[in-house]
């Protein structure tokens, strides 16, 4: 029912008392009910509600300035480090038929991208066309955002507190781990990594020049005799060692992030000579990028297994047979874009090639298995490219009756003379869909 209109002997009910002891400003016409409430309504007071909001709304806020500048207001914000940044209201330039990301970097500085960033705090996306901004300024301050717990996503590619990575010359990772903004190899640059590294990207990745990772475990022991009768045959180091007398098994990458040496050959001397027993070859390093924007490779990828060694008659009589060659490496490329390796590129994970028998009737070494290249990524692109997963080649033997030193295996199994071939690797792609 409608407001009560009082005049001369109208009765006071108890409904009325209590309508308007529970009043409720929502503008209707009833008992107990009042006009709504309006900003003009409120007090401008410290501490008071009005305030307050229009300070929370309004912090950080971007709106449209003239022509191609946006004006910003100020706050604070934490950075990565735990500091506290206070930003200052301002200005920014924004770039021409274009669309642009504002956001606070991990320096605490207001910036205008047109590559939405992988760290930052977002404010707001602008489209320009023309030298001006077109369309309303869409707000991007994290406040509503349907997101996963944040405690369940660890930060892919790392937080990139290294900064940016550019190499024009030569040099060499020799310190396991790396967190870099952007990781780029000039055409023309040589990055030599030792034995393996875990390279993390927070940006982008582009390889146009060459990355070579050196072997990173040994072969089974060389070393030179005079003892009559036949020693040797030690095993190379890793999973899939080789030795002498069984083949270097293949392996899940997981289980070790590098390929394994291949099996000293034999030495089986006469009385009063001298001989050697050859090393295996060393296993191929590893070489892991994960970045948290795009891969781009136009240039080389080199993680090969090392060769066998010879096997060698000094003096007197004997045969020496040759050293198994170790498996190739690994190069595992992971993005949370994409990752793409050109026509121009080749990623080379070849086994190494078993050494050469020596004296009178040696086997030789047999090869190295292939190594692993793994791709994991949303979208992985080959097409064109050169991926190099082949085994290693066996020596040449002169015999059969000493038996050579077998191939270390990684991706594909080792080999060992006159049993069996070593085989190629993996090239292993793998997709996912990005959270958020």
């Amino acid at each position: 029912m409608t407001k009560t209109t009082f005049v001369n002997g109208t009765t006071v009910t108890a409904d009325f008392l209590n309508a308007i002891n529970n009043p409720s400003f929502d503008g209707t016409d009833f008992d107990g009910h009042f006009a709504k409430i309006t900003n003009d309504d409120l007090s401008d007071a410290a501490g008071q509600i009005k305030p307050e909001w229009t300070t929370f709304r309004d912090t950080l806020k971007v709106s449209a300035g003239t022509g191609l500048t946006a004006s910003y207001t100020g706050g604070a914000v934490t950075l990565p480090n735990g500091t506290i940044a206070a930003i200052a209201p301002g200005t920014i330039a924004l770039t021409d038929n274009a669309t642009n990301f504002l956001y606070i970097n991990s320096s605490g500085t207001v910036t205008a991208a047109t590559a939405r960033p992988l760290l930052a705090l977002l404010l707001a996306q602008i489209t320009t066309v023309g030298g001006a901004i077109s369309g309303a300024v869409v707000d991007l301050r994290p406040r509503f955002i349907v997101s996963p717990r944040q405690e369940a996503i660890r930060s892919f590619g790392g937080s990139g507190g290294e900064g940016d990575y550019t190499l024009s010359g030569t040099a060499t990772f020799d310190q396991g781990e790396y967190y870099f903004q952007n990781f780029t190899i000039q055409a023309g640059a040589t990055l030599t990594i030792a034995g393996g590294a875990h390279i993390y990207v927070a940006r982008n990745c582009s390889i146009a020049g060459t990355i070579n990772v050196s072997t990173a475990v040994n072969g089974g022991a060389g070393f030179g005799t005079n003892v009559p009768g036949t020693v040797g045959g030690l095993s190379g180091a890793g999973p899939g060692g080789g030795s002498g007398s069984g083949i270097g098994s293949a392996y899940n990458y997981v289980l070790a992030r590098h390929g394994s040496g291949g099996g000293s050959g034999f030495c089986s001397l006469g009385s009063s000579s001298v001989g050697l027993v050859a090393n295996g070859g060393r296993g191929g390093g590893g070489l892991i990028i994960e970045c948290g924007g795009s891969i781009s490779i136009t240039g080389f990828i080199n993680a090969k297994g090392g060769n066998g060694g010879d096997g060698t008659i000094s003096s007197g009589s004997g045969s020496s047979s040759g050293g198994g060659g170790g498996s190739g490496g690994l190069v595992l490329l992971r993005s949370l874009t994409s990752i793409t390796i050109f026509a121009t590129a080749t990623v080379d994970v070849r086994g190494g090639n078993g050494g050469n028998g020596n004296g009178t009737s040696a086997r030789a070494g047999g090869g190295g298995g292939g190594g692993q290249v793994v791709l994991i990524s949303p979208s992985n692109n080959t097409t064109g490219s050169t991926i190099l997963l082949f085994s290693g080649t066996d020596g040449t033997e002169t015999g059969t009756a000493v038996g050579g030193g077998s191939g270390g295996g990684f991706g594909g199994s080792g080999g060992q003379k006159g049993v069996i071939l070593a085989t190629s690797g993996q090239l292993i792609l793998r997709s996912f869909i990005p959270v958020g």
